[in-house]
């Protein structure tokens, strides 16, 4: 880190222009840097050993799990729950909806009509819903 002649805030090495008061930083040294930062971890090995340029970078292996709880997930009860409460409000927002439209509009509409219709709406949004619920969580 270093801070900007200008306004004194600190300020990351590889940039060019302060972030508080956008005046244009020197330039510094690329070599002197990589030397500072590769000094304290890689004293003990040789110049030519220190540089990871030209090197794949490792990858951990990550697990996804639909039963295990992740960071922004339910665990197997949690989902199970939301996936009861997806299928009632499927079953009971026919009746609802209807009741909604004779409240609202002051007339009852077709049931067999109306049914489709809801069906239509109602089972890809439902599909959808429980697609997220159930949808593999990475855990690692």
């Amino acid at each position: 880190m270093r801070t900007c002649p200008s306004c004194g805030a600190r300020v990351v090495d590889d940039l060019e222009w302060c972030n508080q008061c956008y005046a244009k930083l020197p330039a510094v040294q690329a070599a002197a840097a990589t030397a500072v930062l590769d000094a304290p971890a890689n004293a003990q090995r040789p110049l030519w050993v220190r540089s990871n340029m030209g090197q794949p970078e490792v990858k951990t292996a990550q697990e996804f799990s639909r039963w295990r709880g992740g960071a922004t997930s339910f665990g197997p009860v949690g989902r199970i729950l939301l996936t009861l409460a997806v299928l009632v409000m499927l079953i009971v927002g026919y009746p609802l909806l209807r009741g909604l439209v004779y409240a609202v509009g002051g007339m009852d509409v077709p049931g067999v009509g109306f049914m489709v219709m809801y069906a239509c709406a109602a089972i890809p949004a439902g599909a959808y819903m429980l697609n997220r619920v159930w949808k593999p969580e990475r855990i690692k």
